[in-house]
């Protein structure tokens, strides 16, 4: 079933705006990733979860950027 254009611009309006949110938080993740690195005494257990948050948010970026790029075709 073809969509109709409004619901397909209201799609990436939302896909547009979920993919901002989780930029800023794979950004804030990255930065706690790369403190936490820096450190001299390394929390390995903390740098574990930084790093599993920063994979998690990037696999979440990657799926909303291709379920933008399928809209826009």
């Amino acid at each position: 079933m073809q969509s109709s254009p409004l619901a397909i611009v209201t799609m990436r309006r939302d896909l547009s705006a979920r993919y901002a949110a989780t930029t800023r938080q794979w950004l804030a993740a990255r930065n706690a990733y790369r403190r936490l690195h820096e450190q001299p005494v390394k929390n390995i257990i903390a740098l574990r979860e930084a790093a599993q948050r920063l994979d998690q948010l990037d696999r979440g970026r990657a799926a909303l950027m291709r379920d933008l790029k399928a809209l826009s075709d």
